[in-house]
């Protein structure tokens, strides 16, 4: 189970960061377009 979190999290954070650059915009606000859960983009967070 841990292992799937752990992948979730980190496709999410490939996704963010190519919706910044392509778009130039935060990551809060890349986080938010994709309706990522308050839970996760308190994990993600950390990451930026």
């Amino acid at each position: 189970m841990y292992k799937a979190m752990e992948e979730r999290i980190d496709n999410s954070f490939e996704h963010i960061k190519n919706l910044m650059e392509a778009m130039k915009i935060t990551a809060e606000q890349a986080m938010k377009v994709l309706k990522i859960s308050d839970a996760d983009q308190a994990i993600l967070s950390k990451r930026f």
